[in-house]
């Protein structure tokens, strides 16, 4: 699989820069995947209608980290197939 990772901390930020350079880095056309540990509306912009944003649906669960990510779906194997799947 060919992929282009991005990342996009302030989409204010990316959005304030020219549309050649915006272009640039998420190609009109191109299918985009989001990850995000927070809610995938902070995403959807990105995306666009054709893209897909993978994040948080609900909060407030305590347990170390690599359970959590275990239980939420935030394993390699998960992110992988998502994308596969586009």
């Amino acid at each position: 699989m060919k992929v282009r990772i991005v990342s996009v901390p302030s989409e204010g930020l990316f959005r304030s820069q020219s549309k050649e350079y915006q272009e640039s880095i998420i190609p009109a056309g191109a299918k985009v995947f989001g990850l995000t540990a927070g809610l995938p509306v902070t995403l959807q912009g990105l995306v666009g209608a054709n893209g897909k944003v993978f994040g948080m649906e609900s909060f407030g669960f305590s347990a170390p980290y690599k359970v959590l990510d275990e239980k939420l779906g935030f394993t390699p194997e998960n992110v992988y197939n998502q994308v596969k799947s586009m």
